[in-house]
């Protein structure tokens, strides 16, 4: 299944890269992605699948980049910036492990969701010795000897 399309990335990484490489990036990026959902046991959320795939692309990009020598001259997302020779293998990281975090805590809520839904319930060893057969009140369940 294709989550991202190249238009989906160019909006973060310009039009350095060809739509052709692009699809190839994104095309191992979905496999990563459904990977890490069916390794999880969720379903897979097209809009979070499309979040992280759009990372893991930016973050093929940034290696790429890393690989070619290419350096963009100034760099920014979230709390990452680099301005003049931009650390792109440092960008790849980052990207990658924001592609993760998106899955993880799109995993922790569906799990806070499933705990919300279900009753708690509690043992008492108080309560429950009272219901406790007594073996001489029912002696079908008495073996002697046992």
């Amino acid at each position: 299944m294709v989550y991202c399309t190249a238009a989906d990335v160019k909006v973060y990484v310009g039009s350095t890269v060809s739509d052709a490489d692009l699809g190839y990036m994104i095309a191992d990026a979905d496999k990563k992605v459904d990977k890490r959902f069916a390794r999880l046991r969720i379903s897979v959320d097209t809009d979070t699948a499309k979040q992280a795939s759009i990372f893991l692309v930016r973050s093929a990009v940034a290696s790429r980049f890393h690989l070619t020598g290419e350096n963009p001259t100034g760099f920014s997302s979230g709390d990452y910036s680099q301005s003049g020779s931009a650390d792109t293998l440092g960008a790849a990281k980052y990207f990658e492990e924001q592609a993760w975090q998106i899955i993880s805590d799109y995993a922790k809520s569906l799990q806070g969701a499933v705990e919300d839904d279900e009753a708690s319930i509690t043992r008492c060893d108080a309560v429950m010795s009272d219901f406790k057969l007594d073996q001489t009140d029912n002696p079908s369940f008495y073996v002697e000897g046992e």
